[in-house]
């Protein structure tokens, strides 16, 4: 990125804090703003019949932004919620767009970003119907170190699709073949 371009995206950029349990966005919101999470952890989730299900979880370095909601102008489909005390940035996506005429190097670095986005979506995706749980805990503690550490983890439960005692199993049998 080139420093003409950050200056000019920097002018975008809006601090805000969430608290525990905070939202970000809500379902059924409209989205006009992305957000880069620089500090805490944000799940995203959704609700079927008053039950909670989590999809996926953000940490710092990312996007947590409801993309299809945003890119299609249609209402969130999901929930983004803090898990912990959460530091962001957030900024207009059309005047991110807007920047594309003078800095090429930001509408690349979108095009990066998406590509991470859908490369993580479908690997999980696959993961998810392919592996058993063992296996996708497994790389869950790969995917996020220490995170399990850090959230309830009905949480973490809820995103690899089995109840907490099944967890609670899969890590005891762990712990006991090291």
């Amino acid at each position: 990125m080139t420093k003409e371009a950050w200056d000019d995206l920097r002018l975008l950029l809006q601090p805000i804090e969430l608290k525990r349990n905070d939202y970000l966005i809500r379902e059924g919101a409209r989205v006009h703003d992305c957000f880069l999470l620089i500090d805490g952890v944000v799940r995203v989730f959704y609700n079927k019949e008053g039950n909670e299900y989590n999809k996926t979880f953000f940490v710092p370095g990312m996007f947590p932004t409801p993309l299809t909601a945003l890119l299609s102008e249609s209402p969130a489909a999901i929930s983004f919620q803090a898990l912990l005390p959460c530091r962001l940035f957030k900024f207009s996506y059309s005047g991110f767009r807007n920047l594309f005429d003078r800095h090429r190097c930001l509408e690349k670095l979108l095009l990066r970003i998406l590509e991470e986005i859908w490369i993580k979506k479908e690997r999980h995706d696959i993961n998810m119907v392919t592996n058993d749980a063992t296996t996708n805990y497994l790389i869950f503690r790969e995917t996020y170190p220490d995170l399990e550490n850090q959230i309830p983890q009905y949480h973490i439960a809820s995103y690899l699709g089995i109840t907490p005692i099944q967890l609670s199993r899969i890590r005891a049998q762990l712990a006991h073949s090291k």
